[in-house]
C-alpha cells in the first residue's frame, strides 16, 4: 500500500466516522523506521486539511488489546473544530447522529476505566516548598535548590507574531536519573500532575512535528519501551500521546499566544504495574505516588463537543422535526376537514337518492296496482 492509498483511506475514515484519522496499518515499537514513516504520512495528511482543523490535534500511539507489540496510530482532531467544519458540508441530522455516536463511544471508554488503587508512596511535588520563578511557582525558592535547570532559551515564534524565549525545562525532582535512561539527545522526566506517565523531551529545541518523523526519536522510544517492559516482564506502556498547536502549548491563556514551534515532548503512559515496580528503585523516585490515570483528554473533549455544539444542534434538529410534524398534522387536519365535507356532501346525496328511490318505488307499486285492478275488471 503506497502513501497515497494510506492517505485516501485515512481521509475516508475521518469524514465518515469520527473526529480522528487512523492509520490503516499497524506498527511495532520495535521498528523505528516504520513508526517514523507512518507518522510522517499522518502529519502530511494533517497539512492537507483545512486550517481550522490544524490549530490543535494530537497524535496517539495505542496498543491493540490482547495483541502483543502491535500498535495503531491515530490523529485525534479537536472535536469542536471538526464539528464546525463538517456542519457546513453535511446535513444537520446526519452530523448530529455521527457526533452522538462518537460521544457515546468515548463515554463508554471513560466509564470502563478501572478505579485507582491505593498507593503507599508519597507524591514527589516540589510545589510544597519551591516558589522560584524559574520553577514556575513564584518567589522564595528553598536556597535556590529547586530552580528548573536546563531552561531551553531558544527564541520561538508565537501565533501572535511575538518571539519570546522558550522556558521549557525540567525541575530537579522530576528528572529520572536511572543510568539506563540517560540518552545523549533526550531527557526523561515526570510531570507535575500525579498521573502515571513519563515525559520524553529533546535536550535541544526541536518541535514535535520534526521529532515524530525522525528515526532517532523512535529508536529512543524503542529503548524506553523495551527496557521498561523487561523490568516488569510485561508491556510497560499503555500509550504515547503527542500534542500539536494549541494543545501543545497548554499553558497559553490567550489563544493567540500558543507557540508555532513549541519545545517537543512526548507523553508516555505507564501501566500501574510499571509504576509500582519502578517506585521501588531510588533512581526512579520521581515516579512515586503518580498512579492516577494519564489524561486521555476524552472527558473534556466530549464535554466541549456535547455542550457547545451537539446539544444545540440536536435541539435544533428536534425543533425542526417538530415543526415538520406540526406541518404534517396541519396537512392531516386539512385533509380530514376536506374529507368530512366530502362525506357530508355524500351523505346528502345518499339521502336524496334514498328519497328518489322511495318515491320511484311507491310510483311503481301504484302503477302495478292499477294494472292488477284493470285486469281484474276484465
Amino acid at each position: 500500500m503506497n502513501a497515497e492509498d494510506v492517505l485516501q483511506i485515512a481521509q475516508q475514515q475521518h469524514t465518515t466516522e469520527a473526529p480522528e484519522i487512523v492509520h490503516p496499518e499497524l506498527v511495532s515499537l520495535n521498528d523505528p523506521e516504520v513508526c517514523a514513516r507512518a507518522c510522517a504520512q499522518l502529519l502530511d495528511k494533517i497539512g492537507e486539511l483545512p486550517n481550522s482543523l490544524q490549530l490543535k490535534y494530537r497524535l496517539e500511539v495505542l496498543p491493540l488489546i490482547g495483541v502483543y507489540n502491535e500498535w495503531k496510530l491515530r490523529v485525534k482532531l479537536d472535536s469542536v473544530a471538526w464539528f464546525n467544519h463538517w456542519k457546513s458540508l453535511d446535513n444537520e441530522k446526519g452530523l448530529a447522529i455521527k457526533a452522538r455516536e462518537y460521544v457515546k463511544a468515548a463515554q463508554n471508554i471513560l466509564d470502563n476505566l478501572p478505579p485507582v488503587d491505593y498507593c503507599e508512596h508519597e507524591l514527589v511535588d516540589p510545589r510544597r516548598y519551591c516558589f522560584t520563578v524559574g520553577c514556575g511557582y513564584g518567589a522564595n525558592c528553598k536556597n535556590g535548590e529547586h530552580v528548573t535547570k536546563g531552561l531551553c532559551g531558544q527564541p520561538i515564534e508565537r501565533a501572535d507574531g511575538s518571539k519570546p524565549r522558550c522556558t521549557f525545562g525540567i525541575i530537579d525532582e522530576f528528572a529520572i536519573t536511572a543510568p539506563d535512561f540517560s540518552f545523549p539527545e533526550f531527557n526523561v522526566s515526570v510531570k507535575r500532575d500525579p498521573a502515571r506517565q513519563i515525559m520524553l523531551s529533546p535536550k535541544k529545541h526541536v518541535p514535535n512535528y520534526v521529532l515524530m518523523k525522525d528515526v532517532n526519536t523512535w529508536n529512543t522510544i524503542k529503548t524506553v519501551y523495551t527496557t521498561l517492559s523487561k523490568k516488569i516482564n510485561a508491556c510497560a506502556l499503555e500509550g504515547i500521546a503527542v500534542n500539536f498547536g494549541k494543545w501543545e502549548t497548554a499553558s497559553a491563556q490567550d489563544e493567540s499566544e500558543y507557540a508555532l514551534d513549541c519545545h517537543g515532548h512526548f507523553h508516555m503512559h505507564l501501566s500501574r504495574v510499571a509504576v509500582d515496580t519502578l517506585s521501588a528503585i531510588d533512581s526512579w523516585k520521581a515516579i512515586r505516588g503518580r498512579v492516577k490515570h494519564p489524561e486521555n483528554y476524552l472527558d473534556k473533549d466530549i464535554h466541549e463537543l456535547e455542550v457547545r455544539r451537539l446539544i444545540p444542534l440536536e435541539n435544533s434538529v428536534i425543533w425542526g422535526e417538530l415543526g415538520s410534524i406540526r406541518k404534517d398534522l396541519a396537512d392531516v387536519r386539512a385533509t380530514v376537514s376536506a374529507l368530512s365535507t366530502t362525506v357530508a356532501s355524500l351523505q346528502g346525496t345518499v339521502a336524496s337518492l334514498q328519497e328518489t328511490v322511495t318515491s320511484l318505488h311507491k310510483e311503481t307499486q301504484d302503477d302495478i296496482q292499477k294494472i292488477i285492478d284493470m285486469l281484474n275488471k276484465k
